[in-house]
């Protein structure tokens, strides 16, 4: 999905998320894609090969593009989703990428804010090195909007922005998440979301695979959600609300009020 940003250049969704993590510390992405989609993202990250070399000869700014994808592309393995199963399949697609090791997962739709400095990532990395338990970040949604996301309920700590994870449940009904999903301190019409950025124990590994076991893509989508609800039975869990809201842009309303936002033309 292309971006313009202030200065006229060009970017994309998968550029400006991968560039969020680089910045971050990371150094190893997966990008979990479809099997068929696999090709136009690799070839997307060649940019052009030796095809445009006279093209990025004449032209500097092409040759600066063309060097930042390389050096993403260093970063960057593609591990494929061969049934589209649900964000929870896809997390488990990447096992063999995260070698049983703790991670941080990022949703292809969500881009950390700010660009220079994405606080959303670098805030809940700092909480699970802290805790060494699932850490999720957060933002604040109307309660006509909770049918839309993860929603998630808290018990404040003593660290300001920082709860206790207390339960969480996939896209609720207004009525269930009033009554059932409230957050001590949020207004009446307020609620936490998930904001794109999870960091996992290793745990997560064994709490898939036994979800894995038993999974039958006839009883609905296999969503992360299965696996949050079961770590939370294991271990604690905490939630940080982010000082920056991201941008989804998952939905064409979204996508348009994202382009318009990173080209400088309106408000997050």
């Amino acid at each position: 999905m292309p971006f313009v940003l202030p200065d006229g250049r060009l970017a994309t969704g998968l550029q400006l998320i991968a560039e969020s993590l680089l910045e971050s510390g990371v150094e190893q992405i997966g990008v979990v894609v479809s099997p068929e989609n696999r090709p136009v993202y690799e070839a997307f990250l060649e940019g052009g090969g030796e095809q445009y070399a006279p093209a990025r000869a004449k032209r500097p700014a092409l040759q600066e593009t063309y060097e930042s994808l390389q050096q993403l592309r260093a970063h960057i393995e593609f591990v494929e989703q061969p049934w589209l199963w649900g964000l929870g399949h896809a997390v488990w697609c990447a096992r063999a990428f995260a070698c049983g090791d703790a991670v941080l997962v990022l949703l292809g739709d969500h881009i950390p804010l700010p660009l220079e400095c994405p606080t959303a990532i670098t805030e809940v990395a700092r909480l699970y090195a802290q805790y060494q338990s699932p850490v999720y970040g957060v933002h604040r949604v109307p309660a006509d909007k909770v049918e839309q996301y993860g929603i998630l309920q808290g018990a404040p700590t003593e660290t300001p922005r920082v709860y206790r994870l207390l339960q969480l449940h996939e896209k609720p009904t207004q009525a269930y998440a009033q009554q059932h999903l409230r957050t001590e301190g949020l207004g009446a019409d307020e609620f936490f979301a998930h904001n794109g950025v999870y960091a996992f124990p290793p745990a997560l590994w064994e709490t898939l695979a036994q979800i894995a076991a038993h999974y039958s893509p006839n009883g609905g989508e296999w969503t992360l959600t299965y696996a949050q609800q079961r770590l939370l039975e294991q271990m604690p869990a905490y939630i940080i609300e982010s000082t920056h809201s991201g941008l989804d842009f998952g939905t064409a309303e979204e996508y348009r009020r994202a382009f318009g936002y990173l080209a400088g033309y309106g408000d997050v």
